[in-house]
């Protein structure tokens, strides 16, 4: 009798476990939580981190990806999502989109969601990868060449938000699929929606920053100020939140800090000849990704003073990702560098296989990048930029859990570092 009353409460328990681990209903996004923050509390990473696992896709990759219970999820430019076993790298399924998948997905409850670049919006089964429901848009399009990815979606209660290339942000029931409101701005929205205070906040290439109501009405919006080449001031990526202002990078050159409640200004932060590109806040610190700069810029969040600049060799455009006193980022280049948040000191600590064949095509043995690029290529940045993916560019902002660093390559690898 007692072994029989041990044995159902072990088939309790483990039942139990199992029921725990299927309704957690916390969604997982880009950006590891949904303040967009970057910041990963999980267990610490290894000083020198080594390759565990690669998977190779069919094209390259410009999605970050994003963990989800047991799985690892990203999207690539051979239009398949790809579910991976974390520990492994193990290919569950795979699921064929209409275009490329250049959104990194949002999952809740079960169901995986994202965008690609057909114009439609997909929720998949997270078990199996089987289609549950499609959106059409009024269409994708890109602004140019560094235009490399599409808005991440954000679940929040019974909605899924994102935007899109034909200028609207789409809030859809994340059961159905089914329309809730759409609010159309003045240029293409691939920047990823982040829930606050009850409201959407969001930038567009028409260099407005959107705070909009959850019922889809305005609340305010703020005009960047813009730059001789740059006059709209384009707002490329997501922003960051804490407390009540939020954080987010443009085109000008600027970073702003912004009042949620009425969209009125903290403070400005002014960075000489760069765009600016995506914000990550840890411990009071803001950590900026620069394009031109070439560097990590770390500004105190409260006031925008600036703390450190750490150098990256060439542009960045994506988030960094921080866990513990670091934070790991990668770059064109095909590295990945881990930043000490104390001294702002830079160092790589991995190389994918495309920057190991093609790096030293680009940039001399010094670390510098190789004169008369700019004659060899005739002013044809968008030809020389095209060329600098050759070396495994990492565009994807880097996902951390247990340990583990989970990024993609241009180079189509999905990599696992420990």
């Amino acid at each position: 009798m007692i072994q029989s009353v041990r044995r159902l409460s072990r088939l309790f328990l483990i039942f139990g476990v199992w029921i725990l681990a299927a309704n957690n209903t916390e969604a997982q996004q880009l950006g590891g939580n949904p303040e967009r923050s970057g910041y990963f509390s999980t267990t610490p990473v290894a000083q020198s981190p080594r390759l565990k696992w690669k998977v190779k896709t069919g094209n390259r990759i410009f999605a970050s990806p994003v963990g989800y219970r047991d799985r690892l999820f990203v999207g690539s430019c051979d239009s398949l999502l790809y579910a991976l076993a974390k520990t492994d790298g193990r290919i569950l399924w795979t699921f064929k989109a209409g275009g490329e998948i250049r959104s990194s997905v949002a999952a809740e409850e079960g169901k995986v969601y994202f965008s690609a670049t057909d114009g439609r919006f997909y929720a998949v089964d997270a078990a199996d990868g089987k289609l549950q429901w499609t959106f059409e848009t009024g269409g994708e399009r890109f602004h140019d060449t560094w235009d490399y990815h599409q808005s991440s979606p954000a679940v929040h209660r019974n909605s899924v938000y994102f935007g899109s290339g034909d200028g609207s942000l789409y809030a859809l029931d994340r059961l159905t699929g089914k329309l809730q409101w759409k609010f159309t701005t003045g240029g293409i929205i691939h920047a990823s929606p982040v829930v606050a205070d009850g409201a959407l906040l969001v930038g567009s290439f028409d260099g407005f920053f959107y705070c909009i109501e959850a019922d889809g009405r305005l609340r305010w919006k703020f005009k960047t100020v813009g730059e001789r080449y740059f006059p709209k001031g384009e707002i490329q990526f997501h922003a960051t939140v804490s407390d009540q202002a939020v954080y987010f990078c443009s085109r000008d050159f600027n970073v702003y800090a912004l009042n949620i409640k009425d969209g009125t200004g903290y403070w400005v932060y002014h960075q000489q000849g760069s765009w600016t590109s995506v914000p990550a806040l840890a411990n009071g610190k803001l950590l900026v990704t620069m394009s031109d700069a070439h560097i990590l810029l770390g500004l105190e969040s409260e006031s925008g003073k600036s703390l450190f600049e750490a150098p990256v060799p060439l542009n960045v455009f994506s988030g960094a990702s921080v866990q513990g006193d670091f934070a790991y980022v990668g770059s064109m280049d095909g590295q990945l560098y881990r930043v000490d948040l104390s001294s702002g000191k830079s160092s790589v600590i991995f190389r994918t296989e495309a920057s190991r064949r093609y790096r030293s095509d680009f940039f001399e043995d010094s670390g510098k990048l190789r004169a008369g690029l700019e004659e060899k290529y005739k002013d044809d940045f968008t030809l020389l930029y095209a060329d600098f993916l050759k070396m495994g560019s990492i565009l994807s902002t880097v996902w951390i859990a247990e340990g583990t660093l989970f990024f993609g390559s241009a180079d189509g690898g999905i990599y696992a570092l420990q």
